[in-house]
């Protein structure tokens, strides 16, 4: 019996062949478990040949690393549990944006990623900063696996080239995370270091004027490979699609693994990102007649790259985090693993924006609002995990606890500010005669949000091809706040939960060797950082899913498709309080519904593909207020594909395109239904260096990348060219 591997390497591909069993010294089969996967097993097979030992098998699926792996299609997946897990034995639709498909697609922040993946909208702010929906209603995050509570809505986060991967399941993992939004959870995995030296550089330059510089190392720090290191630093300087609006960014990463010995590995990573928005714009209501005109674009701007904002508008923002994990490999199978993660992300900010309530086209009220914010996140979770024997079957059991804390003091002012038209008015079209104040502080808040619960996850084999998925989750939730601005006052508990019990089941049916069949439900509790009028916190959401599924798979795993039907009964969903701006309301109960499907990898050894379509039917029920979902597409499709000519005269030109299409969508005023499309030339001139350049919005379509509203519609951007260079040493 021979094992036999297709590995690519930094856009090449290495054939491997073995033949008999693969004999591998223990520090192999510990940097196997960690990160990686069938390449390295193949090198430390060849350092052992000397020494008899006995047989090991090694499974190239033991790894869900994407680097390196060429292909937008990944087998393995940690979000469906503590290790990974192959994508098809999970009992949910998950999906995995692998580095191949961020590099072609010149992917550098998370608003790009998400907006890439399969059923996910992104609704942007001016100042780098989103929410995101699936399945109707917001994301959850986890990074490397550690749950974080409300850490990814409207929150700046790191340059995606600190990632390997983004990993993405659809619908509720409360038993695992607790913090489980019903919309799905994302999980940013960070690049681990390598055995192998590389240093990699990647320059893009945009028409639009912007530059982006990233400088990527890592290898052995010791002669047996035992610890390793890497170094990411990464400096843009981008000049946005609206006039004036520019941001500037600094990102610097550092990981080590280190096996402590041949069964115990600990890594740690640290980042830093400093970022600075200067001209941004929130976007304009004075653009529409009434804020509630039934027509798209009721007021269109004289130009899609107008900017409402004064020069002076200003962000801030800094992010700090640390990351530690100890993996502990015991005889039979089993593993621990404690993660430790602390993030503290700093902003600031002064701006002014137009108001709601034109008054007449392109005149628009405006007001200066500064705030001030501090974020501190701290999760951990432990967790043992492995194989039983049981009934003449293998069977495998998860258990753990986690524990997941938000702490935030915000502060803030605003002031309207008179202008020279009427009733203290400016003109849309010639925001810089707005003049600056000096806007008091004169509300401030602490908020505090604790998490923490014990959790189980069993995989009972009932038969070969039968698999029964059991989970459940003992949960304990706090939200407390303190009052700062005006008056300080009392901390009080707004929301207390104990013993919350959270279950999940999901069977999953091996059809054939390629195709699986899957049914689940699930139970969710997720926190909201919404307040009533009163003062309070908005209760944590419950509910239900219930989802079923195939998934298939097709030239030997190269290929695979996810086809899903999903109801979820959601409760108490935060929305805004139509008779009290600025507060909100819990809406009683709202059914999302809807279907999904994907198909991802290599149709041949040069092709890679991607397309994504979801149907979403939502609508709120039970609830007195008189509110419609419309900020999410009924339909949305996405597609990406690259092919690389490897022989002949074409050899090296790789071609590449895509588009993004969606339904309708509204918030106030009516967007109409749109399609981008992109294209992409590429040429490798050696196995070093390669560039690409690509044509964004090829048609130069208007759209708004938020449905235009009382505030902050903000526009798609325009046509732009990208050029891209990469080299790799």
């Amino acid at each position: 019996m021979g094992i036999s591997m297709d590995v690519w390497r930094r856009g090449r591909r290495v054939s491997y062949r073995q033949a008999g069993a693969i004999r591998l010294t223990p520090i192999a089969i510990a940097l196997c478990a960690t990160w990686a996967g069938a390449a390295h097993a193949q090198q430390a097979a060849s350092a052992a040949q000397s020494t008899a030992l006995p047989t090991v098998s090694v499974s190239a699926e033991a790894d869900a690393t994407t680097e390196d792996s060429g292909s937008y299609a990944s087998r393995n997946a940690t979000i469906g549990g503590r290790t990974p897990v192959p994508i098809k034995e999970i009992p949910a639709s998950v999906s995995v944006l692998t580095r191949q498909r961020m590099d072609d697609q010149n992917m550098t922040t998370i608003q790009d990623a998400l907006r890439n993946m399969t059923g996910v909208s992104a609704f942007e702010y001016g100042d780098g900063t989103a929410y995101y929906h699936a399945r109707g209603t917001q994301l959850g995050i986890e990074f490397d696996g550690v749950s974080i509570v409300s850490g990814l809505q409207y929150l700046q986060q790191f340059d995606l080239g600190i990632y390997d991967r983004v990993e993405l399941i659809r619908g509720p993992n409360a038993v695992l995370d607790g913090n489980g939004e019903p919309g799905g959870t994302v999980n940013l995995v960070r690049k681990r270091p390598q055995k192998e030296f590389h240093i990699g550089t990647e320059t893009q330059v945009s028409s639009f004027g912007g530059v982006r510089q990233m400088v990527d190392v890592t290898g052995s720090l010791n002669k047996d490979g035992t610890l390793r290191g890497r170094a990411v630093l990464i400096g843009s300087d981008q000049h946005q699609s609206i006039d004036r609006a520019r941001t500037k960014e600094v990102t610097a990463y550092g990981a080590i693994d280190w096996d402590i010995t041949p069964r115990t590995t600990l890594s740690m990573s640290a980042g830093y990102q400093v970022n600075t928005n200067t001209g941004f714009d929130y976007g304009a209501s004075g653009l529409f007649a009434t804020p509630t005109s039934p027509a798209p674009f009721a007021r269109v701007p004289s130009s899609f790259s107008q900017n409402f904002a004064p020069d002076w508008n200003y962000a801030y923002n800094s992010l700090q985090e640390v990351n530690a994990n100890l993996v502990h490999r015991f005889s039979g199978g089993w593993k621990s693993q404690t993660t430790l993660f602390y993030r503290h992300e700093f902003v600031k900010a002064d701006e002014a924006d137009s108001g709601p309530g034109a008054l007449a086209p392109g005149i628009a009220r405006y007001t200066e609002r500064r705030q001030q914010n501090t974020y501190d996140w701290f999760g951990a979770d432990t967790n043992l995990s492995g194989p039983i024997q049981a009934f003449g079957r293998t069977h495998t059991l998860t258990v753990g606890a986690n524990y997941s804390l938000m702490s935030e003091t915000a502060y803030s002012g605003n002031a309207s500010l008179a202008g020279p038209g009427p009733l203290g008015t400016f003109s849309l079209y010639d925001p810089n005669v707005i003049g600056k104040v000096d806007v008091p502080f004169t509300f401030g808040t602490n908020t505090r949000l604790v998490q923490y619960g014990f959790y189980a996850q069993a995989r009972v084999k009932l038969l070969d091809p039968l698999t029964l998925v059991l989970g459940g989750r003992e949960a304990f939730y706090e939200q407390r706040s303190q009052s700062l601005l005006p008056t300080v006052a009392d901390w009080q508990t707004d929301v207390n939960l104990n013993h919350k019990f959270l279950p999940s089941v999901g069977l999953v049916w091996d059809i054939t060797r390629n195709t699986t069949a899957y049914a689940s439900f699930s139970r969710f509790l997720a926190a909201q950082v919404a307040n009533e009028v009163g003062g309070s916190l908005v209760p944590p959401r419950t509910g239900e899913q219930y989802e079923i599924g195939v998934k298939n798979s097709f030239l030997g795993g190269r290929l695979n498709t996810t086809a899903a039907l999903f109801r979820i009964n959601d409760n108490n969903r935060a929305v805004a309080d139509p008779n009290n701006p600025g507060f909100s309301i819990p809406a009683g109960k709202v059914r999302d519904q809807g279907f999904e499907f994907e198909v991802t990898g290599q149709p041949t050894e040069n092709w890679n593909v991607y397309a994504g379509y979801t149907y979403l039917n939502a609508a709120y029920e039970n609830t007195a207020a008189d509110l419609s979902e419309g900020t999410d597409p009924k339909h949305l499709f996405k597609l990406w594909t690259k092919y690389a000519f490897s022989s002949g005269k074409l050899r090296g030109l790789s071609v590449g395109g895509g588009m993004l299409a969606q339904t309708q969508t509204t918030r106030g005023v009516v967007q109409g239904g749109y399609a981008i499309f992109n294209a992409q030339v590429g040429y490798r001139f050696n196995k070093h260096v390669e560039a690409s350049l690509a044509l964004n919005n090829i048609f130069n379509r208007d759209y708004y990348l938020r449905p235009p509203g009382n505030f902050y519609s903000v526009f798609g951007d325009r046509r732009n060219v990208m050029l891209t260079v990469r080299s790799d040493f």
